[in-house]
């Protein structure tokens, strides 16, 4: 079986503008600043200066916590790699759980999952002829618009004119001039020929009506989300059976492997009866805008989602959404509860599989793990050069220490001025912080803003432009808005 490729390097992924960690549950005695890392500290001014510097840069808070988090992040990885040019200094191991995961499912799957590939000449041709892959049809169309949730008499019109075009073009009439006079489709003009296309080129419902039609046949009226369609098939053509056998043998060996791992996940999972908790849909919701939040102990193990031998757990979920990115994490929070129980039930499956093939014994290598390190350390390495975070060196009279600050000050102001690009750390950000520690300051947030408008130029009040003076005998006019 052909395993799943896996990108090792997928740690370094989405701008880390993720809110603020441990915010508000640290105190400082230190009120002037924003964020720590490793012991360094940003400062209320230096923030309000940095970003004021780019007028086009708004003065708002998540704008402030997107440049601390970055401060953070590179004060981290400079840190880091001054202690250690190999960066063998910061751990992965947790990094490492999704593709280890990955790995020994596909173990499992190749363990447990036995197809019959070999295919005759005589059967592969059954099936591709069976399958309509490779066949194209040309067809017209007449589509009348109407919306899914049109009202009762909107639809009952549309849909008796539609018949009526239906019966019209079965006796004989033109149909390419009755698309052009009814249709209220782009290919109205070109008496609705819509040239040659595949199954796959169309919805579903206009498909399966299309292929199932000889040339010069009229399908019976047909609704999608875009409206009722009625079909002539001109022409029909299908590709040499020599000429795709090669290719097609893949597909079809690739649909049957396919099928059987469908069918084993599925007598696996829907015997290991998946229950979703209550509050879980609320809790997703929630941390789906706080990658940053830490659980641990009971919070961590709070269950999502049951099933026979184990449970998928907020711990499990926080690690999820650090894997994602910002775009794809902001989706969370605005899905449906029945998209919700969706996932979960998805995130519990893939959890029971794993549990299954640690139960199988299996395992990834400990030369293929040295191997993912190695190539992950390399690319780390690589990342930190181009952000510009390695071989710092002290000036006159500055410690190490000193001189990290002062380098990644100057690196982070010019991301700001757009001088240079950001490299987005993704879910190493967490585990730096959690090893080097780092923290943004909630509370400092509004100074910093109020700095910044501060900082920058008030802009010059617009002189009112001057009215017309209403003429003798008229009545001023109106300037209140006027009614259509």
């Amino acid at each position: 079986m052909t395993k799943k490729t896996v990108a090792v390097f997928a740690l370094i992924g989405g701008l880390t503008t993720t809110a603020c960690d441990s915010i508000g549950q640290a105190m400082t005695a230190h009120t002037d600043v924003l964020a720590r890392a490793a012991g360094h500290e940003l400062k209320i001014d230096k923030t309000a200066t940095m970003i004021a510097a780019n007028p086009q840069i708004p003065a708002q808070p998540d704008v402030v916590v997107a440049v601390a988090n970055l401060w953070i992040d590179y004060m981290l990885l400079a840190t880091a790699a001054s202690r250690d040019s190999t960066m063998h200094n910061i751990k992965l191991d947790e990094l490492l759980v999704p593709i280890t995961e990955q790995e020994i499912v596909s173990k499992l799957r190749d363990k447990v999952i036995h197809v019959d590939t070999a295919l005759t000449d005589e059967q592969l041709k059954k099936l591709y002829e069976e399958s309509g892959v490779g066949t194209q049809v040309r067809a017209r169309h007449i589509l009348l618009k109407m919306s899914p949730d049109a009202p009762p008499a909107v639809r009952d019109s549309v849909t008796k004119l539609a018949t009526q075009l239906r019966d019209e073009a079965r006796k004989g009439a033109d149909f390419a001039a009755l698309a052009k006079k009814y249709s209220q489709d782009t290919s109205a003009p070109q008496g609705g020929d819509l040239g040659f296309f595949d199954k796959s080129q169309m919805v579903a419902p206009f498909s399966e009506a299309a292929f199932k039609l000889q040339p010069g046949q009229v399908s019976d009226v047909v609704e999608t989300p875009y409206g009722l369609h009625i079909i002539k098939v001109e022409e029909r053509k299908t590709a040499n059976f020599d000429s795709v056998k090669v290719q097609f043998r893949q597909q079809a060996i690739a649909q049957r492997v396919q099928e059987a791992e469908q069918s084993y996940v599925k007598k696996l999972t829907d015997s290991a009866d998946i229950k979703v908790k209550d509050g879980a849909y609320a809790i997703v919701k929630d941390l789906g805008n706080k990658p940053e939040t830490s659980a641990k102990g009971r919070a961590a193990n709070r269950e999502l989602v049951t099933f026979k031998g184990g449970a998928y757990t907020v711990g499990d979920f926080i690690e999820f959404i650090r894997r994602l990115q910002p775009q794809q994490r902001a989706t969370l929070p605005q899905r449906s509860d029945e998209e919700l129980k969706g996932f979960l039930d998805g995130m519990a499956r893939n959890k029971i599989l794993v549990v299954e093939a640690k139960k199988e014994g299996l395992t990834v290598p400990p030369a293929r793990m040295d191997s993912l390190r190695t190539e992950i350390y390399k690319q780390l390495a690589q990342a930190t050069q181009a952000a510009g975070l390695r071989n710092i060196q002290p000036q006159a009279g500055e410690s190490k220490d000193q001189a990290i600050e002062r380098h990644v000050n100057s690196v982070i102001e010019g991301i700001i001025k757009g001088e240079q690009n950001a490299i987005p750390l993704g879910p190493l950000s967490y585990s730096l912080r959690e090893q080097f520690d780092g923290e943004v300051f909630e509370r400092s947030v509004p100074q910093v803003v109020a700095k910044i408008e501060a900082a920058r130029p008030k802009a010059a009040p617009q002189a009112p432009v001057p009215q017309p003076l209403p003429q003798p005998g008229t009545p001023p006019k109106d300037t209140t808005t006027t009614k259509h």
